[in-house]
């Protein structure tokens, strides 16, 4: 087993259609994005779950958190005797898309590759129709593989139904879940913001009415006190009286001082 060598490549053209010399990179070829893709729903950008097909060139994004399916532009033709393998570009995978699919291409595969893709970075990677996106290489076996060893389905050529089923919602990410709770955090801090005048008046209010009972329950008290405290006072200043009379009865008699009228009365 050993793996095909530029020059080899450059030999067996026919593996890659449409091929192009200038896509060999070192021994491997490089795979364009196609002009059709599919992604999960993003609420932010209204994006809609639907297949996307793309005019020459133009560009879309994958957001955070995100899944993706890319349709390749060139078809390969896997020969029975070889074996193909497929990776991400370092630079895109520098972006933080990571390929989740398979990593290989059975023989005799014949069609286009649809790769899935998953955005784990905190920022939305962009690509464009006819980028430079996967690298593939050829593998050659011991020997040529015949039935039931080679592949035995239809290629593709498109994204089928079958496929995106199940893939509408929106994948909820911890950057995503981040960016929802910081936004619900502010549309919070917008309303008390909005409240904080009322709360501070409701707050004057309240310690007004709290110093008012405050100066009611002093005043009760004091007029508690007044009343209770002022006749056994006059009381106390009857038995010194008597008592001053029984000791210095030969003295003169201090006056007995009027007692106080009763709450209420004039």
């Amino acid at each position: 087993m050993s793996f095909w060598s530029g020059e080899k490549l450059l030999a067996n053209s026919n593996v890659v259609v449409p091929f192009s010399h200038e896509q060999i990179d070192c021994n491997a070829y490089t795979l364009r994005m196609g002009n059709c893709y599919y992604r999960t729903a993003e609420q932010e950008t209204g994006h809609e779950q639907k297949k996307t097909f793309l005019s020459d060139g133009e560009s879309f994004l994958i957001p955070p958190g995100q899944f993706a399916y890319l349709l390749s532009k060139e078809s390969v033709e896997i020969p029975d005797n070889v074996i193909a393998f497929i990776s991400m570009r370092t630079g895109i995978k520098f972006q933080g898309l990571i390929n989740v699919s398979g990593f290989h291409v059975d023989p005799g595969h014949k069609g286009q590759l649809i790769s899935a893709v998953y955005n784990a970075s905190p920022s939305p990677v962009q690509l464009c129709e006819n980028d430079l996106i996967f690298k593939i290489w050829f593998c050659e076996l011991d020997r040529k593989s015949a039935d039931p060893y080679l592949f035995k389905g239809a290629g593709f050529n498109d994204i089928g139904n079958d496929l995106i089923k199940g893939m509408s919602k929106e994948i909820l990410s911890l950057q995503s879940l981040a960016d929802k709770l910081r936004a619900q955090q502010n549309e919070i801090a917008a309303k008390f913001a909005e409240q904080k005048p009322a709360i501070e008046n409701l707050t004057h209010i309240w310690r007004i009415v709290v110093l008012g009972v405050v100066a009611a329950i002093i005043i009760g008290m004091f007029t508690l006190v007044m009343t209770f405290s002022v006749p056994s006072i006059w009381t106390l200043g009857k038995k010194f009286r008597d008592y001053w009379l029984t000791v210095n009865s030969s003295l003169p008699v201090p006056p007995l001082p009027v007692p106080p009228p009763p709450p209420g009365t004039r």
